[in-house]
This record gives C-alpha cells, sequence and structure tokens, in this order.
C-alpha cells in the first residue's frame, strides 16, 4: 500500500496505529480476553457470547491475531496469547484497563479537537464535550471513573517494585500521597515500609478509597482518608509528601500553588517525592524501555488539560524552586519513573 523505504514503513506504522488501538479497544470492550483466558474458542462461540455478527468479527480477530494479540487456530479458532493476557480486567488491574480509559470514545472525541485547540487556546476535551475531564470522568460517567481508577492503579502496581529497589521510603513516619487517587501507591508504601499514611485527593477522587483499601491487607487505621482541593489546602501531619504524575494535570501557575500548600502542609524538615516520567532533553533516547514515549504522553495530558503536560527534569526543578523547594536528589528506577526529591527551602 505503501512504499518500502525504512522511511515509509515507519510512517506507514504511525498512521496504521490508530487502527490497531481501536480493535484492541473494540476486543478488550467486549471481554474477549477475559473468554479466552481459560481455553480457546471459534469465532462462533465468541460472537455469541459478544452478542456480535460472526463474519464482521472474525475480520476484527483475524487482524488481531497477525499482530500477535491472539492465536488463530485450524477451525476459525482463537486461542490467547501473552499479549491477550496481559489485557485481562476482570481480575485486577490491568494494561486492559489503562487501554479502554486511552482509547474509549470520549478520548477519541476530544483528539479530534487538538488541531483546533491549537488555535483557539481551548482544551480539546472541554472543546468536544463541553465540560472539564475531570468532572466529565469524575462524577458524570461511573464506567468511565472506574475505568480511570483501574488504569491509575495499574501504572502504579507496575511501578513499585523497581521503585521500591531505589527508594527508601520507611525513613518518614506518615507519607502523604497528594493526589492519590483510591490509594493503591500509598497502600504499597504502607504495607512495604510500615510508616502512616494519608491519601489527599478530590472529595470525589477518594470515595471508592475505602473499599479499595479495605482489600489492600492493611490495619483499619493505617491510612486516613481526606478529601479537599490541593489548590486551596492541604493537610498538615505527614513528613513527607509523595506525588505521582499529579502535578501534570496544572499550569505552571497553578503547580506552583500546589506546592505552595505542600510547603505550607509540609514542617520544617519535610520532603516531597515526585515520582514523574520525565520528557527527555533533546539528544537523549525518546522511548523508555516499557514503551513510553513521554514526550506523546504530554499531548495526551495536553489534550485534557488546561496548561497540563508532561515536562523535563529542568522544568520540574524550576517549579519547585518557585515554590520554595530545593532539589536534592534525582533517582533514576531503571523503568519510566524518576524519583525527584525536594527538600524544603533553608530560608523557611
Amino acid at each position: 500500500m505503501l512504499g518500502t523505504t525504512s522511511a515509509s514503513k515507519k510512517l506507514a506504522q504511525m498512521i496504521y496505529g490508530y487502527w490497531q488501538s481501536q480493535c484492541l479497544y473494540i476486543a478488550t470492550n467486549l471481554g474477549i480476553p477475559n473468554l479466552l483466558q481459560s481455553e480457546p474458542m471459534t469465532v462462533e462461540a465468541i460472537a455469541k457470547a459478544t452478542s456480535t455478527q460472526v463474519e464482521t468479527l472474525y475480520v476484527v480477530l483475524r487482524a488481531l491475531a497477525h499482530l500477535g494479540v491472539f492465536a488463530e487456530k485450524p477451525g476459525r479458532v482463537f486461542a490467547a496469547t501473552e499479549l491477550s493476557e496481559q489485557l485481562i480486567t476482570n481480575a485486577e488491574p490491568s494494561l486492559g484497563h489503562f487501554l479502554l480509559h486511552i482509547t474509549e470514545p470520549s478520548m477519541w472525541d476530544a483528539w479530534r479537537e487538538l488541531g483546533n485547540s491549537l488555535k483557539t487556546g481551548e482544551v480539546a476535551f472541554e472543546r468536544a464535550h463541553g465540560k472539564k475531564f475531570y468532572d466529565f470522568f469524575m462524577t458524570e460517567n461511573p464506567d468511565s471513573r472506574n475505568l480511570f481508577n483501574n488504569a491509575m492503579s495499574f501504572l502504579t502496581n507496575q511501578a513499585v517494585d523497581s521503585l521500591f529497589e531505589v527508594y527508601d521510603f520507611s525513613q518518614f513516619n506518615t507519607v502523604m500521597d497528594v493526589g492519590g487517587n483510591q490509594g493503591a501507591l500509598i497502600a504499597h508504601i504502607v504495607n512495604k515500609f510500615g510508616c502512616k499514611g494519608i491519601l489527599f485527593d478530590l472529595p470525589h477522587e477518594v470515595e471508592t478509597a475505602p473499599a479499595f483499601l479495605a482489600t489492600q491487607g492493611l490495619d483499619e487505621d493505617a491510612v486516613q482518608v481526606i478529601g479537599g482541593n490541593a489548590l486551596e489546602e492541604i493537610p498538615k501531619g505527614a513528613d513527607a509528601i509523595v506525588i505521582k504524575y499529579f502535578l501534570s494535570v496544572f499550569s505552571v501557575e497553578d503547580a506552583i500553588k500546589v506546592l505552595t500548600r505542600c510547603r505550607e502542609s509540609l514542617p520544617k524538615q519535610g520532603k516531597v517525592v515526585l515520582l514523574q516520567t520525565l520528557v527527555p532533553p533533546r539528544g537523549a533516547p525518546v522511548e523508555y524501555p516499557d514503551g513510553t514515549i513521554p514526550a506523546l504522553a504530554a499531548v495526551q495530558m495536553m489534550v485534557t488539560n488546561p496548561g497540563g503536560y508532561w515536562r523535563t527534569e529542568q522544568e520540574y526543578k524550576s517549579l519547585f524552586e518557585a515554590s520554595g523547594f530545593q532539589l536534592e536528589n534525582v533517582i533514576y528506577t531503571g523503568s519510566s519513573l524518576t524519583v525527584m526529591e525536594f527538600q524544603k527551602s533553608s530560608s523557611d
């Protein structure tokens, strides 16, 4: 269909990318990876179980089999593969939940408005839906909210092993996760290091947290759940604040407000531990070993949030310095997540 040079092949892969992600979305949304996890099934059986048309379903499944997501056997029988097993959504948070969150129709609608938003300055998601991203996902669409929560928990679960190999949270008595959603990260920290935990996020973000935390093997009083607005006030009581990806949703001005509230919340020797995927500087590798391309993810953040996007190490350092913090340490975990440790400036 396209030329055969390496350049045209690379472009072809980009052009066909949304075909692939939409086929993945359809199959995962239908629960086909769940169906095939126990045994292979004929396309007829899959169609019956998913209330779909046999022949059109077959075309989609064959394409995914050619991509290695499923395996096609004689007789139009389809079986699970290592790839499809990562898309199972009827157990713990998985890559399947992340896929469904990133590729659901409301996200596609937002990306369609990106070109217009570049000209008008509007947020693409708000232009497409007439409401803010978190209002749409967190308060008005419970299915989307559940996908978002599970997607964020998956990202946390994926990162904690390499994080805990290089960073010791036991140096703190109480760790507060600001912007921690339903509490996956703080649950891991408290379970691993034995400190006390505080989970702080918007009230509608932490609604599901008590039920989630109850499944994590924690003592009843191990994590205090508090709802509030980080732009206005952050509760006291922690000697360390951990922030994972949360600053990415804010403009420079609002990020400084959040960090200023963090500084006000912390004691004199308090620290902020930023956990973030950093956009590489010019000339550095652009893709992490897990396939994350931060500069592309930064566009996704810009599509959904006013002024928010993934930043470089220097940009985060500047944000913290403007908020009364100084950088103490940068630790690379070996995954796409980097630890930047900040302490309150000595003038505080």
